[in-house]
């Protein structure tokens, strides 16, 4: 089997079957490529629709999880029975084309006679540059061209037999468990960001899109495994402290929206105060908020007291 999509949800309806429907209304053969759903929800309803679903379709393998938060995606991965891995977001919907351009993607390296095959990541658009691919021939370019949109586990794909030389017992991060993934093959002579837009999102409306601590995810746990690339020798420390600033901007993107600008959210933010002292200060991300933010008649943003 050449191709494995996996979708790990917590039981959105609204969001996977749309989904499922654009993976099927393609002209791929079922027994080219599988489905893997797995569900860490609890809404019976969605499961019961879902098993009638799999059983329209050969090649869909759905499964009820325990596993807690994101490790859902891992236990997909391992349910995955393609030559190449491709993690389908449950919110993110295949354009018209995609699924054949994933297969010519995968029979092009199959036939290619380097034995190696590379580490690639489907940024989706999201760099925002004119060129469709990029080729790196080292990790630290790889990873420092991604900036923190490595902690997007929507661009994942690699191929089965890289997944498979992961050690039985490594632990993976509850929050970023595909960076152990993305950031385990250092030496290879191939890295790829595929920046086509394969994808499309489906607008979450008032569906909850997260109920995780934001701020303690990105300004606390995202920087600590970029930190472990750092100790461990596989960036320098110029690109981590890059890396470390782009994320701080991020960071400061999704403060003014949410806390300053009260938009709608259900993520947790009670943990801002306490986790952007551990990487950062408030003041940082007020320094940069004001600086995009024009003044007026000669006056400033708010800013709070650094914790």
């Amino acid at each position: 089997m050449k191709l494995s999509l996996c979708i790990p949800t917590n039981g959105v309806k609204e969001w996977v079957f749309p989904v499922l429907e654009s993976i099927y209304c393609g002209e791929a053969g079922e027994t080219d490529f599988q489905v893997v759903v797995t569900d860490n929800g609890r809404d019976k309803e969605f499961c019961e629709e879902m098993v009638r679903y799999a059983k329209k379709h050969t090649n869909l393998d759905y499964r009820q999880s325990d596993s807690p938060l994101f490790l859902n995606e891992i236990e997909a991965y391992r349910r995955a029975e393609g030559d190449f891995i491709r993690f389908i977001n449950h919110r993110t919907k295949l354009l018209p084309g995609t699924l054949g351009q994933l297969m010519e993607f995968v029979e092009h390296y199959q036939t290619e006679k380097k034995e190696e095959k590379p580490v690639i990541y489907f940024a989706n658009g999201m760099l925002r540059r004119q060129k469709e691919c990029f080729v790196y021939d080292n990790f630290e370019s790889f990873v420092t061209e991604l900036s923190y949109w490595s902690s997007w586990s929507t661009g994942m794909g690699f191929w089965k037999e890289d997944f498979d030389q992961i050690p039985a017992g490594t632990v993976f991060n509850e929050l970023f468990p595909h960076t152990t993934i993305l950031f385990w093959e250092t030496a290879k002579s191939r890295y790829i960001i595929d920046n086509r837009v394969l994808l499309q999102e489906i607008p979450a409306g008032n569906t909850p899109k997260g109920h995780y601590d934001l701020f303690y995810a990105f300004a606390v746990e995202y920087v600590a495994v970029l930190l472990e690339l750092y100790r461990s020798g596989n960036i320098s420390q110029e690109s981590f402290l890059r890396l470390k600033q782009e994320n701080l901007e991020f960071i400061a993107d999704q403060y003014e929206l949410f806390v300053l600008k009260g938009a709608r959210c259900s993520y947790d933010l009670s943990g801002y105060r306490q986790s952007i002292q551990v990487f950062y200060s408030h003041r940082q991300v007020m320094d940069i908020i004001e600086k995009k933010t024009p003044a007026r008649d000669g006056a400033c943003l708010c800013r709070e007291e650094d914790a």
